[in-house]
């Protein structure tokens, strides 16, 4: 197992990925998180798990200690970027490294965002389409405020900085997901498939702009040599 703090990397000899978000920022994630963990790596057996934000409850040394004595307990590679939950990210940089990262796996661009503060600024928008290529893919823990996210999403000037960004690109952009909701919820941009990953600790049923009943929880299973994904449920 290793996690990957570089700022761009390249990965080779990778097939198999776990997109996954919010796994340890709920009180009671070990009573979830670790076994939704055990199924994916039995079942899938991913050479990377992308974490879309929220690792930890507090963002404390004792937090992450805690989380990644489970992520050791599978022989794959971790990248993640911050959620709200992983503030102060001085804490976060010194477990995972850069809070943005650009990773290249076969033919596509991974490129994660830092929304941890819940905002998109210019900063960000410019540094995105510095490393926006064909192929991209952005990960990017707080959604955009579209209809049925608003609840729980960008504010609207980041929405909008951010949707504009991704309209300008949106020829080399093919997939974007999100986290933060703790619930799955799929929708589409500019014909680009936008997908809330869904909570990996806790998860909700997303619907009518709110969160409604308990769902099981998910992960995404992205296949590099085809781009498509699977929802994992555990049921």
């Amino acid at each position: 197992m290793g996690i990957i703090k570089a700022k761009q990397k390249k990965l080779d000899g990778i097939n198999t990925i776990a997109i996954l978000a919010d796994c340890g920022c709920v009180r009671d994630w070990e009573e979830h998180f670790p076994g939704l963990l055990a199924k994916v790596w039995q079942d899938y057996k991913p050479q990377l798990f992308i974490v879309v934000g929220d690792i930890s409850l507090q963002g404390s040394f004792l937090n992450y200690r805690m989380i990644l004595k489970y992520m050791n307990n599978v022989s794959a590679d971790w990248i993640a970027v911050p959620g709200n939950h992983d503030r102060p990210l001085l804490v976060f940089r010194k477990y995972f490294g850069a809070v943005r990262k650009v990773i290249d796996i076969g033919k596509w661009r991974f490129i994660g965002l830092n929304t941890a503060e819940k905002k998109f600024t210019e900063r960000n928008a410019r540094w995105l389409e510095k490393n926006i290529r064909e192929n991209t893919i952005i990960f990017s823990h707080t959604p955009p405020g579209i209809e049925g996210w608003t609840f729980y999403s960008l504010p609207v000037e980041s929405s909008r900085r951010f949707l504009e960004t991704v309209k300008r690109n949106c020829q080399m952009i093919k997939k974007i997901f999100f986290g933060h909701i703790h619930g799955l919820s799929e929708k589409e941009f500019m014909g680009i498939p936008m997908i809330v990953t869904g909570g990996a600790a806790k998860s909700r049923v997303i619907k009518n702009n709110k969160y409604n009943e308990d769902t099981s929880l998910e992960m995404i299973i992205f296949d590099v040599p085809s781009g498509d994904i699977e929802i994992y449920n555990m049921k």
